[in-house]
């Protein structure tokens, strides 16, 4: 089982991210944000989930994050990691398990472009 009380942190680096503005952004935050109670936090452009990540950290008084992004697939993602973490793991392990038993860059090349080409296909027939 995974705890749920493990703080997260970004796991999909981003173009555009807003990690070089967590500072300047957070400042911005009216100065007695922290007392705030049951604050629900809006994230329109999730993107590598940077900011929502620092602020859940920072800010315990964040009770809920709603998150959006144009990007279909990254929303997908985000919901398989919330709704289904339990069965995430162990394929993500497998994979990983696959990719680590080869022997050479050519075939840890040809998994990834062959993963990859299975992923954009799969995406091209919606």
């Amino acid at each position: 089982m995974i705890s749920k009380s493990l703080k997260a942190k970004p796991f999909i680096k981003w173009v555009g991210g807003k990690t070089e503005l967590i500072d300047q952004i957070d400042k911005q935050l009216p100065i007695d944000f922290d007392n705030w109670e049951n604050v629900t936090y809006i994230e329109p452009f999730i993107g590598g989930g940077a900011m929502l990540f620092y602020m859940l950290r920072q800010h315990p008084n964040i009770k809920r994050a709603v998150i959006n992004d144009i990007n279909s697939d990254l929303i997908t993602c985000y919901k398989t990691v919330r709704d289904n973490v339990e069965q995430l793991i162990p394929a993500l392990r497998e994979i990983q398990g696959q990719y680590y038993s080869l022997r050479n860059m050519a075939a840890k090349r040809e998994m990834f472009m062959a993963v990859r080409q299975r992923y954009n296909e799969k995406n091209l027939t919606r």
